[in-house]
């Protein structure tokens, strides 16, 4: 740790500024979601909408990719089931286990939800400049896939896709 005179405050760390900007998209994404017609959905329900894959998948698995307890997961699904996003179905590969699966209205849900995520993106590029969002993108998506590569599983697809 260094005290050195340059050191910078705490309001201007790298992950302070992070926050501030990660701070600002949901914001500005929550009242898109729920001018939407999504108003239901909670911010911490993007645990389960981030991970879970068209053919579902198991809690256990669902958790380890939020970094989240598996009760704390479970809670959430359980919420989204009775609002009707999400529904637990028997796994075909070992029927005492479920699958999480999300339900047309939840596979709706996140459709929009991504779109929502992608327009505020482009206005970001409008506003700080195309190339410098993209750069801001390839240097957040290198730093994921190197330093957590099993909470962005896509990338490191994506990768082995660009490499065949």
């Amino acid at each position: 740790m260094s005290d050195a005179p340059h050191t910078p405050h705490p309001a201007t760390t790298l992950l302070a500024l992070l926050d501030s900007a990660t701070e600002s998209v949901l914001a500005e994404f929550r009242r898109e979601l729920e001018e939407s017609g999504y108003a239901d959905i909670r911010p911490t329900h993007g645990c389960v909408f981030r991970f879970v894959r068209e053919d579902g998948m198991r809690l256990t698995e669902l958790a380890h990719l939020a970094g989240m307890t598996k009760q704390s997961v479970g809670e959430l699904v359980d919420d989204l089931v009775d609002r009707g996003y999400v529904e637990r179905t028997p796994d075909p590969e070992d029927r005492r286990a479920k699958l999480i699966c999300l339900t047309d209205r939840g596979t709706e849900a996140q459709r929009v939800a991504t779109g929502l995520l992608a327009d505020i993106e482009k206005r970001w590029a409008k506003r700080f400049g195309a190339a410098r969002v993209k750069e801001l993108r390839k240097l957040l998506e290198e730093a994921a896939s190197e330093e957590a590569p099993e909470a962005v599983p896509e990338l490191a697809h994506a990768e082995l896709a660009a490499v065949k």
